[in-house]
């Protein structure tokens, strides 16, 4: 048997509230409000006693929110502050790390001008040693006349003099070197972290450009060509990049350190048996005979970019930081065949230039930098710049045709190869590089003629004990969908080299030592051996290559047969 709980019942005259009270001590009264929020009628004494329960229930919700409201501004003050000494702790850390990078700076001046005051002070003994010898010789030609003893003085006084001469030569060949790298990213430990572990993973610091190594080299060198004497300011900067493209080499700087250059037979000496084989195999019949190296051509400033409009050339000297447009090549009639140049010549304000060309399109000089894309006009003798793209990059190359512009560029998160047209820069297509594996392969240069993309692949061969050497390789690929077409292999190269095509469509090729490579599109090849290093080049007039290499002397290679093909 189950019993059901009896419920009063009660009329809906009477308040609710004191009817569902113990209604054995209390008569319910009669209702005389309803309340909207509960829905119950209510006497007079248990609305007043529910309205004065739902206000202290708002009130104190009311108090919270207020109190809510002054813990906002408290920890959104408490974050202004705690943000303004983690930016202090930041600066004063950096601030320090600057404070002995001066200090290091410093003591490496004063390290320099110690051993210039040296040999200052070794100059001036020789000057000490010297003076006496001119005043006695002045003093017994003018007194004595022609004598035998005073022969025999002049003999004597001769001897000291070439003592003299020959303690000078300890300042034949004075030189500078330098190495250092910026701070090292991976010890930099960097954490800020305002949220409980249980709301955020761990987020450290991650950098965005790349930490370099800086390497230069001052010397002095008689040209033995010229007999002139010249100092010689070489700089390499490489930079590292820790991502999908963490093996890119960027070249910021086209000078290497002439002392390593080193020729084809020194470089088989260093190889192994196998690679010996294999390399002279690889060369075989290769030296051209259709090319030659011609003339020498003395520029005002060291050239490190160089591009030509096919009848004047345009170069970049890093170390004057201008941009000289070269208007006329005149001969100094001498037997080495030199020549010297006629130029104008203009300030350049803006980051080093990486890439240098002549857009057919536009008839504009282009210049590729870090920051950006700027054009170049030739008008009335002044040099018009002009900023096209701007951008920030931690790689990028430029090549140009009749119908578009190709720009490849890299950042720390994307690689692309985009084309703009030539007079206006829209973009209108894009090459996702990511999506292309072959091209994140240490592409160093590249060049586009018609449909065929030509690019250089740097890459390491296995280090072994004697030396760790740069090797490349040239890759042809169809320009519509990037797909490979064939890979020349091209042997060792330093850092620094160029690609650039002719309207025939032959390819030249420097490798950063004394070698010019040219291959045609079907990949057969030849070289050329130069006088000095290769490093930028670029295409003039109809049967000319100028090339460069970071100093003051084009070389120039001359076309000489026409006969087809490469034998």
């Amino acid at each position: 048997m189950t019993y059901r709980s009896k419920i009063p019942s009660f009329d809906v005259h009477y308040c609710q509230i004191c009817s569902t009270s113990d209604l054995q001590n209390k008569n319910p009264y009669l209702a005389c409000f309803t309340c909207n929020h509960c829905n119950l009628a209510m006497c007079y004494e248990c609305f007043e006693k529910h309205t004065s329960q739902l206000v202290g229930e708002y009130t104190q919700l009311q108090e919270r929110f207020s109190q809510l409201a002054n813990l906002f501004d408290d920890k959104r003050q408490f974050l202004e502050q705690f943000q303004d000494n983690c930016i202090r702790s930041v600066n004063a850390v950096f601030d320090e790390a600057i404070h002995d990078l001066d200090n290091l700076r410093y003591e490496s001046i004063n390290y320099v001008r110690k051993q210039f005051n040296d040999a200052e002070r070794i100059m001036s003994e020789l000057m000490d040693n010297l003076l006496p010898i001119i005043t006695k010789t002045q003093q017994n030609w003018s007194r004595d006349g022609v004598t035998k003893n005073l022969m025999v003085e002049f003999e004597h006084q001769q001897k000291q003099i070439n003592d003299i001469e020959n303690r000078l030569e300890i300042f034949s060949s004075p030189n500078l070197q330098i190495k250092m790298s910026t701070y090292p990213r991976n010890n930099l430990d960097l954490q800020c972290q305002l949220l409980l572990s249980s709301y955020s993973t761990t987020n450290k610091f991650s950098h965005n450009y790349p930490g370099k190594i800086m390497s230069t080299r001052c010397s002095y060198a008689k040209d033995q060509e010229l007999h002139n004497d010249k100092i010689d300011v070489e700089t390499e900067i490489e930079e590292f990049i820790e991502h999908v493209l963490a093996n890119k080499q960027i070249q910021t700087d086209p000078i290497i350190d002439s002392s390593i250059d080193i020729d084809d037979e020194n470089e088989l000496s260093l190889l192994t048996e196998t690679e010996q084989i294999n390399q002279r195999i690889n060369n075989e019949n290769c030296l051209s005979g259709r090319f030659i190296q011609q003339q020498t051509i003395l520029t005002r400033n060291e050239v490190d970019r160089i591009a030509s409009d096919g009848e004047n050339l345009l170069y970049f000297s890093d170390t004057s930081k201008s941009i000289c447009y070269i208007t006329n090549i005149v001969s100094t009639r001498q037997a080495n065949g030199t020549s010297i140049t006629e130029e104008i010549s203009c300030h350049w304000p803006h980051q080093p230039i990486i890439d240098l060309i002549y857009s057919p399109g536009s008839s504009q000089f282009l210049c590729a930098t870090k920051t950006g894309i700027y054009s170049c006009t030739i008008k009335d003798s002044t040099i018009d710049i002009r900023m096209e793209l701007v951008q920030l990059w931690s790689y990028v190359r430029i090549s140009a045709n009749e119908k578009a512009i190709w720009l490849w560029s890299d950042t720390p998160r994307t690689s692309q190869l985009r084309t703009y047209l030539p007079k206006t820069f829209e973009c209108i297509k894009i090459f996702d590089l990511k999506n292309y594996p072959r091209f994140l392969d240490n592409s160093t240069t590249f060049s586009v003629h018609t449909n065929i993309l030509a690019t250089v692949f740097q890459f390491n061969k296995t280090s072994d004990s004697i030396s760790s050497r740069k090797y490349f390789h040239l890759t042809f690929c169809d320009i519509k969908d990037l797909h490979e077409l064939c890979t020349i292999q091209l042997g060792e190269c330093n850092v620094d080299h160029e690609i650039r095509h002719n309207e025939d469509g032959l390819v030249f090729i420097t490798n950063g030592k004394k070698k010019l490579w040219i291959v045609d599109q079907f990949g057969r090849k030849e070289y050329v051996k130069l006088y000095r290093l290769g490093r930028a080049l670029t295409l003039h007039k109809k049967n000319q290559i100028i090339i460069a290499n970071g100093t003051q002397q084009l070389q120039c290679v001359e076309h000489v047969q026409d006969d087809n093909g490469i034998s």
